[in-house]
């Protein structure tokens, strides 16, 4: 055992030992990460493959009212069959699909669009449901695109760091593509707030509430509108049947009876003073 290059050896097959390790567990790393790159993947394609069906409903409704030697559905079937073709070809990869599906996105958006020259597709319920259905797969495409960019960037992370490097030149392990889309504006789903929105999607707007007017004010001394005035004097009301009449009281400044004259029937009775030397009644 004193012999070095009895150590020299052992020392070498314990870093091959780690090497072939880390090669074994940097692989298993690798397998992982590209079987999820594919699995979600494979939520990408599904919504794809349901947006071709669903555009494919539309362009029928719109040639209806369009015509099917519009322009704009002439593009939109030239780009529907390239996008479809590049589904469907293993030599193209994710990021030439990303292409196709950007061109489609466009051209899809024209469609939508054709309801302002064609008033009869803003009342269309087929083209308003499809176009609702339309617009939340776009939704459902942005997400799980998203998910898939993302996993694709680990993946490839790992392929060119150590111990990953080695398992990928010694397994054939290769760089997984993006899923971009080519124009910005195709990045976005279309809004429907932008667009004609289906009638049972729209909201109620408020309708504005009458001022109520108020009844002008009389000036200060006058009756209020709407009340008769009382022009004149009152007549006295007469007594009812089994009533007695009320005995009229002298005004302010009416005639008083003169000396040694009787009163008027009616006339309140004053009491008599008894006279000088008299003595007073009840005495």
């Amino acid at each position: 055992m004193d012999n070095p290059i009895v150590w020299i050896l052992i020392v070498l097959l314990l870093c091959g030992l780690i090497v072939m390790f880390a090669a074994l567990g940097g692989r298993n790393k690798l397998i992982r990460l590209r079987n999820i790159t594919q699995e979600s993947w494979a939520q990408i394609d599904v919504e794809l493959q349901r947006r071709y069906d669903l555009l494919d409903n539309l362009m029928y409704v719109v040639q209806q009212a369009a015509g099917s030697e519009n322009a704009t559905l002439r593009q939109v079937a030239e780009a529907r069959a390239m996008a479809m073709q590049a589904r469907q070809d293993p030599n193209v990869g994710h990021a030439g699909q990303g292409q196709a599906e950007g061109q489609l996105g466009n051209a899809i958006r024209g469609v939508i669009h054709m309801q302002e020259s064609y008033p009869a597709l803003q009342t269309n319920q087929n083209f308003l449901q499809l176009q609702a259905e339309i617009t939340e797969t776009e939704n459902r495409i942005a997400a799980p695109r998203r998910f898939y960019n993302a996993n694709v960037r680990e993946y490839n992370t790992a392929l060119q760091v150590f111990p990953g490097s080695i398992s990928a030149k010694m397994g054939g392990f290769k760089p997984e593509e993006y899923f971009e889309l080519d124009t910005p504006a195709a990045r976005q789903a279309p809004k429907l707030r932008d667009m004609q929105q289906p009638g049972f999607m729209q909201q109620p707007q408020p309708q504005p509430q009458p001022q109520q007017q108020l009844p002008p004010q009389p000036a200060p001394g006058q009756m209020p509108y709407g009340q008769p005035q009382q022009v004149g004097y009152q007549q006295p009301q007469q007594p009812g049947y089994g009533q007695q009449a009320p005995v009229p009281q002298p005004g302010y400044g009416a005639p008083q009876p003169g000396y040694g004259q009787q009163p008027p029937p009616g006339y309140p009775q004053q009491p008599q003073q008894p006279g000088y030397g008299q003595q007073p009644y009840g005495r």
